[in-house]
């Protein structure tokens, strides 16, 4: 009887070590690492955000071939702001974001900026995937367009064209004048992305030589009232505009906003009218 249950105990204790050994070397088994998605050749991907950095849905991405050859592919961004492009391994590629957006009961297309100044390049794919991200940008260069503070191409922000007349009842501002434009931003005035219109906007030129063409740029779209100045020796006046007419009426003060660029699907510059398109004509007594 003793020599059985010395028996027993022995295979029972040979039973509990081969199971102790056995959980040893499955701990002690090394794991096979996940492995990583091959990456896929010849694709840009990549995420658009508004100014606050929150995802934005439905805005246009398209890659152009700018080799002249007509070559482009367009997609649009999901509900988290990203999207992907293949593309072909030959050739060069840029690519740009739009946003359509309704202001002022019109329709703006308006083109995004990139995170990186050296995304606005062209690239070659060379069978890689590559990552381009957009942002909104109110204003600001576009530095893959020749800027023109004339016409006010180059930048996002708006630009305002003025004309130094010699109206019926009016004498142009004379030489030398320091000519002040005050855009105060209206009563709940929002910016093209929909956050408040709070900044008032100041800039200055001096009239000279005669010229009767002035203009100030890349001001933040928003519906604003504006208000000029002339300051000559000292004696100050307030100058008096007409909007898109020479023939008047001229008043002390206007509201005014930026218009769109009509019939755009998509343009490399802002997407808003230049300052040519819209001129304001100055007057003073």
């Amino acid at each position: 009887m003793r020599k059985l249950f010395q028996i027993n105990l022995l295979t029972a204790f040979l039973t509990l070590s081969s199971a102790l050994l056995l959980a040893s070397c499955e701990v002690e088994k090394p794991t096979t690492p996940t492995p990583t998605p091959p990456e896929e050749a010849n694709t840009v991907t990549g995420i658009v955000v508004n100014s606050q950095g929150q995802p934005m849905e439905g805005v246009k991405v398209r890659a152009d071939n700018p080799n002249g050859n007509n070559i482009h592919s367009e997609v649009t961004t999901d509900a988290a702001g990203r999207y992907k492009i293949k593309l072909t391994s030959i050739g060069s590629w840029k690519i740009y974001a739009w946003k359509e957006i309704q202001y002022m009961v019109k329709t703006y297309q308006l083109r995004l900026a990139m995170k990186n100044a050296t995304d606005y390049d062209a690239f070659a794919t060379e069978g890689k995937s590559l990552v381009r991200d957009f942002v909104w940008q109110l204003n600001g260069r576009i530095p893959d367009r020749p800027a023109s503070a004339d016409y006010g191409m180059g930048y996002f922000g708006g630009s305002v064209y003025f004309v130094n007349l010699n109206a019926i009842g009016y004498t142009p501002i004379p030489d030398g004048t320091k000519v002040t434009v005050k855009l105060t931003p209206v009563e709940g005035a929002t910016y093209l992305d929909g956050t408040p219109a709070t900044a008032v906007v100041t800039k200055s030129f001096t009239i000279a030589n005669g010229n009767p063409n002035y203009y100030i740029g890349d001001i933040k779209v928003a519906n604003y009232r504006m208000d000029i100045e002339s300051e000559l020796n000292g004696v100050k006046k307030v100058v008096h505009m007409s909007h898109r007419t020479s023939m008047g009426p001229f008043r002390p003060w206007l509201a005014f906003y930026f218009d769109p660029v009509t019939l755009s699907v998509g343009s490399f510059e802002s997407g808003i009218k230049t300052g040519i398109d819209t001129p304001f004509y100055l007057a003073q007594d």
